[in-house]
Protein backbone atom coordinates (compact mmCIF):
# COMPACT_ATOMS: atom_id res chain seq x y z
CA UNK A 1 0.00 0.00 0.00
CA UNK A 2 0.90 3.67 -0.87
CA UNK A 3 0.47 6.35 1.96
CA UNK A 4 0.59 9.78 0.83
CA UNK A 5 0.77 11.32 4.43
CA UNK A 6 0.25 15.66 5.33
CA UNK A 7 2.80 16.84 7.50
CA UNK A 8 2.41 19.46 9.95
CA UNK A 9 2.93 23.66 8.37
CA UNK A 10 4.59 24.59 11.26
CA UNK A 11 3.58 22.85 14.61
CA UNK A 12 4.79 19.36 15.04
CA UNK A 13 1.96 18.88 17.46
CA UNK A 14 -0.25 19.11 15.07
CA UNK A 15 0.92 15.29 13.25
CA UNK A 16 -2.21 12.81 13.90
CA UNK A 17 -1.88 9.66 15.57
CA UNK A 18 -2.84 8.16 12.27
CA UNK A 19 -0.18 9.32 10.43
CA UNK A 20 2.15 7.81 13.49
CA UNK A 21 0.62 4.44 12.89
CA UNK A 22 1.04 4.30 9.63
CA UNK A 23 4.73 5.79 9.27
CA UNK A 24 5.56 3.18 11.89
CA UNK A 25 4.64 0.54 10.32
CA UNK A 26 5.91 1.91 6.90
CA UNK A 27 8.53 -0.56 5.21
CA UNK A 28 9.86 2.47 3.24
CA UNK A 29 9.46 6.84 3.99
CA UNK A 30 10.29 9.07 0.80
CA UNK A 31 10.46 12.75 1.92
CA UNK A 32 10.60 15.88 0.23
CA UNK A 33 13.55 16.78 2.23
CA UNK A 34 15.20 14.30 4.62
CA UNK A 35 16.22 16.51 7.24
CA UNK A 36 13.05 18.20 7.83
CA UNK A 37 10.95 14.48 8.15
CA UNK A 38 14.09 13.09 10.33
CA UNK A 39 13.22 15.83 12.75
CA UNK A 40 9.54 15.03 12.49
CA UNK A 41 10.27 11.39 12.46
CA UNK A 42 12.47 11.75 15.74
CA UNK A 43 9.58 14.04 17.20
CA UNK A 44 7.21 10.96 16.81
CA UNK A 45 9.84 8.25 18.03
CA UNK A 46 9.70 6.74 14.60
CA UNK A 47 13.02 5.22 14.03
CA UNK A 48 13.48 5.06 10.61
CA UNK A 49 15.60 6.95 8.06
CA UNK A 50 13.91 8.48 5.19
CA UNK A 51 14.83 7.93 1.41
CA UNK A 52 14.83 11.59 -0.82
CA UNK A 53 11.91 11.91 -3.19
CA UNK A 54 11.99 15.91 -4.66
CA UNK A 55 11.08 17.29 -8.13
CA UNK A 56 14.50 16.67 -9.41
CA UNK A 57 14.43 12.76 -8.79
CA UNK A 58 10.68 12.31 -9.04
CA UNK A 59 10.68 10.08 -12.07
CA UNK A 60 13.56 8.19 -11.53
CA UNK A 61 12.27 7.28 -7.34
CA UNK A 62 8.99 6.70 -8.62
CA UNK A 63 9.94 3.79 -10.45
CA UNK A 64 11.63 2.41 -7.50
CA UNK A 65 8.47 3.10 -5.28
CA UNK A 66 6.24 1.12 -8.26
CA UNK A 67 8.60 -1.70 -7.61
CA UNK A 68 8.33 -2.01 -3.90
CA UNK A 69 3.95 -1.80 -4.34
CA UNK A 70 4.66 -4.17 -6.72
CA UNK A 71 6.35 -6.50 -4.39
CA UNK A 72 3.96 -5.37 -1.44
CA UNK A 73 5.64 -2.98 0.73
CA UNK A 74 4.17 -0.54 2.62
CA UNK A 75 5.21 2.63 1.45
CA UNK A 76 4.75 6.22 2.55
CA UNK A 77 5.46 9.45 0.95
CA UNK A 78 5.68 13.12 3.21
CA UNK A 79 6.77 16.76 1.59
CA UNK A 80 7.99 18.72 4.38
CA UNK A 81 4.88 20.90 5.21
CA UNK A 82 1.32 20.00 4.31
CA UNK A 83 -0.05 17.46 1.62
CA UNK A 84 2.55 15.39 -1.07
CA UNK A 85 1.61 16.78 -4.65
CA UNK A 86 -0.17 20.21 -3.50
CA UNK A 87 2.34 22.24 -4.96
CA UNK A 88 4.99 19.07 -3.93
CA UNK A 89 6.09 16.26 -5.45
CA UNK A 90 3.87 13.56 -5.74
CA UNK A 91 1.23 14.11 -8.32
CA UNK A 92 3.50 11.92 -11.40
CA UNK A 93 3.58 8.82 -8.74
CA UNK A 94 -0.16 9.56 -8.45
CA UNK A 95 -0.79 9.27 -12.10
CA UNK A 96 1.55 6.04 -12.50
CA UNK A 97 -0.02 3.86 -9.79
CA UNK A 98 -3.58 5.01 -11.24
CA UNK A 99 -1.85 4.01 -14.77
CA UNK A 100 -0.38 0.20 -13.17
CA UNK A 101 -3.63 -0.13 -11.13
CA UNK A 102 -1.88 -0.24 -7.48
CA UNK A 103 -3.61 0.98 -4.71
CA UNK A 104 -3.10 4.45 -2.45
CA UNK A 105 -4.74 6.23 0.01
CA UNK A 106 -4.44 9.88 2.19
CA UNK A 107 -3.98 10.37 5.46
CA UNK A 108 -5.64 13.80 5.99
CA UNK A 109 -3.95 16.42 8.10
CA UNK A 110 -2.76 20.18 8.30
CA UNK A 111 -3.00 22.09 5.07
CA UNK A 112 -1.76 25.42 4.77
CA UNK A 113 -4.23 26.36 2.29
CA UNK A 114 -7.54 25.80 4.57
CA UNK A 115 -5.51 27.40 7.21
CA UNK A 116 -5.33 30.65 5.89
CA UNK A 117 -8.61 30.91 4.11
CA UNK A 118 -10.04 30.36 7.61
CA UNK A 119 -7.31 32.60 9.34
CA UNK A 120 -7.89 35.49 6.67
CA UNK A 121 -11.72 36.45 7.13
CA UNK A 122 -12.12 36.60 3.66
CA UNK A 123 -15.47 34.67 2.24
CA UNK A 124 -14.58 30.95 2.67
CA UNK A 125 -17.88 29.76 0.38
CA UNK A 126 -15.84 29.15 -2.87
CA UNK A 127 -12.13 30.01 -3.82
CA UNK A 128 -9.45 29.02 -6.28
CA UNK A 129 -5.58 27.59 -5.53
CA UNK A 130 -2.89 29.24 -7.70
CA UNK A 131 -0.02 27.41 -6.13
CA UNK A 132 2.79 29.10 -5.95
CA UNK A 133 3.32 32.92 -8.42
CA UNK A 134 5.66 32.08 -11.27
CA UNK A 135 9.09 33.83 -10.91
CA UNK A 136 9.13 35.11 -14.53
CA UNK A 137 7.36 38.45 -15.63
CA UNK A 138 5.69 37.58 -18.09
CA UNK A 139 3.68 34.58 -16.83
CA UNK A 140 3.36 36.74 -13.50
CA UNK A 141 1.26 39.19 -15.81
CA UNK A 142 -1.17 36.65 -17.02
CA UNK A 143 -1.33 35.03 -13.30
CA UNK A 144 -2.69 38.61 -12.40
CA UNK A 145 -5.31 38.19 -15.64
CA UNK A 146 -6.84 35.47 -14.60
CA UNK A 147 -6.89 37.00 -10.70
CA UNK A 148 -8.08 40.46 -11.75
CA UNK A 149 -11.75 39.04 -12.98
CA UNK A 150 -12.07 36.13 -10.91
CA UNK A 151 -15.05 36.64 -8.33
CA UNK A 152 -13.95 33.69 -5.64
CA UNK A 153 -11.67 33.76 -3.47
CA UNK A 154 -8.04 33.18 -4.59
CA UNK A 155 -4.97 31.93 -2.22
CA UNK A 156 -1.66 31.78 -3.55
CA UNK A 157 1.49 30.79 -2.27
CA UNK A 158 4.76 33.21 -2.61
CA UNK A 159 8.50 33.41 -1.22
CA UNK A 160 9.44 36.36 0.87
CA UNK A 161 11.79 37.28 -1.51
CA UNK A 162 8.96 38.39 -3.99
CA UNK A 163 6.51 39.16 -1.48
CA UNK A 164 7.12 42.80 -1.96
CA UNK A 165 6.82 42.84 -5.83
CA UNK A 166 3.36 40.97 -6.05
CA UNK A 167 1.64 43.24 -3.38
CA UNK A 168 2.73 45.92 -5.82
CA UNK A 169 1.34 44.12 -8.50
CA UNK A 170 -1.81 43.62 -7.33
CA UNK A 171 -1.99 46.86 -6.07
CA UNK A 172 -1.66 48.56 -9.72
CA UNK A 173 -3.85 45.64 -11.46
CA UNK A 174 -6.64 44.82 -8.93
CA UNK A 175 -9.10 47.16 -7.40
CA UNK A 176 -7.26 48.39 -4.71
CA UNK A 177 -10.02 48.45 -2.37
CA UNK A 178 -10.29 44.60 -2.57
CA UNK A 179 -9.60 42.68 0.79
CA UNK A 180 -6.26 40.70 1.11
CA UNK A 181 -4.63 38.41 4.13
CA UNK A 182 -0.85 37.73 4.31
CA UNK A 183 -0.26 34.74 6.30
CA UNK A 184 2.72 33.19 7.61
CA UNK A 185 4.58 31.10 10.30
CA UNK A 186 0.98 29.93 10.68
CA UNK A 187 0.71 27.37 13.47
CA UNK A 188 4.03 28.72 14.81
CA UNK A 189 4.42 30.76 18.29
CA UNK A 190 5.14 33.73 16.04
CA UNK A 191 2.46 33.20 13.82
CA UNK A 192 1.29 36.46 11.72
CA UNK A 193 -1.71 37.25 9.67
CA UNK A 194 -2.06 40.66 8.31
CA UNK A 195 -5.00 41.82 6.98
CA UNK A 196 -6.86 44.86 4.61
CA UNK A 197 -7.01 46.55 1.87
CA UNK A 198 -4.32 45.75 -1.35
CA UNK A 199 -3.75 49.14 -0.62
CA UNK A 200 -3.24 49.60 2.85
CA UNK A 201 -1.11 46.23 2.93
CA UNK A 202 0.69 47.71 -0.36
CA UNK A 203 1.64 50.87 1.76
CA UNK A 204 3.10 48.74 5.32
CA UNK A 205 5.38 47.07 3.17
CA UNK A 206 6.40 50.14 1.41
CA UNK A 207 7.06 51.70 4.97
CA UNK A 208 8.86 47.98 6.69
CA UNK A 209 6.19 47.77 8.83
CA UNK A 210 5.50 44.11 7.88
CA UNK A 211 7.77 41.40 8.45
CA UNK A 212 8.74 39.45 5.05
CA UNK A 213 10.71 36.11 5.86
CA UNK A 214 9.78 32.64 5.41
CA UNK A 215 7.12 31.62 2.64
CA UNK A 216 3.90 33.20 2.65
CA UNK A 217 0.51 32.51 2.01
CA UNK A 218 -2.00 35.17 0.38
CA UNK A 219 -5.93 35.01 0.41
CA UNK A 220 -7.14 37.80 -1.97
CA UNK A 221 -11.16 38.77 -1.92
CA UNK A 222 -12.48 38.10 -5.29
CA UNK A 223 -13.76 40.64 -7.67
CA UNK A 224 -17.17 42.50 -6.92
CA UNK A 225 -16.74 43.94 -10.35
CA UNK A 226 -18.88 42.16 -12.99
CA UNK A 227 -16.51 41.60 -16.37
CA UNK A 228 -19.45 40.54 -18.67
CA UNK A 229 -22.23 43.42 -19.49
CA UNK A 230 -25.40 42.46 -21.65
CA UNK A 231 -26.81 45.19 -24.00
CA UNK A 232 -30.03 45.44 -25.37
CA UNK A 233 -29.27 44.20 -28.74
CA UNK A 234 -28.14 40.74 -27.10
CA UNK A 235 -30.69 40.43 -25.21
CA UNK A 236 -32.83 40.52 -27.78
CA UNK A 237 -30.88 38.59 -30.07
CA UNK A 238 -31.36 35.80 -27.29
CA UNK A 239 -34.09 36.01 -26.20
CA UNK A 240 -35.61 35.91 -30.12
CA UNK A 241 -33.98 32.22 -30.16
CA UNK A 242 -34.89 30.96 -27.01
CA UNK A 243 -36.52 31.39 -23.24
CA UNK A 244 -34.66 33.48 -20.88
CA UNK A 245 -33.67 31.07 -18.38
CA UNK A 246 -32.35 28.83 -21.13
CA UNK A 247 -30.55 32.00 -22.92
CA UNK A 248 -29.29 32.83 -18.92
CA UNK A 249 -27.79 28.94 -18.48
CA UNK A 250 -26.35 29.15 -22.16
CA UNK A 251 -24.62 32.75 -21.08
CA UNK A 252 -23.40 31.45 -17.92
CA UNK A 253 -21.43 28.56 -18.74
CA UNK A 254 -19.63 30.47 -21.60
CA UNK A 255 -19.07 33.71 -19.13
CA UNK A 256 -19.23 32.17 -15.58
CA UNK A 257 -20.64 34.87 -14.31
CA UNK A 258 -24.07 33.95 -11.82
CA UNK A 259 -27.03 32.47 -13.52
CA UNK A 260 -29.54 34.31 -11.65
CA UNK A 261 -28.05 37.74 -12.25
CA UNK A 262 -27.68 36.78 -15.91
CA UNK A 263 -31.61 36.07 -16.00
CA UNK A 264 -31.91 39.36 -14.03
CA UNK A 265 -30.07 41.19 -16.52
CA UNK A 266 -32.03 39.30 -19.60
CA UNK A 267 -35.61 40.32 -18.16
CA UNK A 268 -34.43 44.28 -17.63
CA UNK A 269 -34.83 45.42 -21.18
Amino acid sequence: MLNFISSPIGNLNDISLRSINVLKNSDYIFSEDTRVSSKLLNFAKINKKPISFHEHNEKTVTKRIISLLKDDKEVSIMCDAGMPAISDPGFFLIKECIKEDLKFTVIPGPSSVLNALVLSGISTASFIFLGFMPKKESKRNEYIDLIKNEQKTIILFESAKRISSLVKLLNSNLENNRNIALCREMTKVHEQVVRGSIKSIYEEIEGNKIILKGEFVIVIEGTKTRSFKIDNKMKKAFLEKMQAKDAAKLISLITKENKRDVYKDLLDL
